[in-house]
């Protein structure tokens, strides 16, 4: 996947996921998280913990959100804004690139 992303967030959990789907809103977002069955549940447009509506999912699918579970991705993808990183810790760690 050869991307053009404004901001990668790293981990779609309940605090990763809303963050990605209200950036793309705006931005071009890669989603990144680990486990290809989570990935193939928000790709069919579902988000089983309810933090994000399908309505709400499905619109910025295709539009503004790319999602996978492969690294390879995040190492291709050329960021032109910044980049989020959701740690366990309930901690963001932030990088901004020029």
């Amino acid at each position: 996947m050869n991307t053009n992303n404004d901001i990668a967030v790293i981990g779609l959990g309940y605090v990763g996921l809303p963050l990605a789907v209200e950036f793309a809103k705006k931005r071009k977002v890669l989603g990144f998280h680990i486990k290809q069955s989570r990935i193939n549940e928000l790709i069919a447009g579902h988000d089983p913990t309810l933090e994000v509506s399908d309505e709400e999912l499905i619109m910025v699918l295709g539009t503004g959100l790319t999602l996978t579970s492969n690294i390879e991705d995040l190492r291709e993808a050329n960021y032109t804004s910044s980049q989020f990183l959701l740690r366990p810790t309930n901690t963001i760690g932030l990088t901004l690139r020029h």
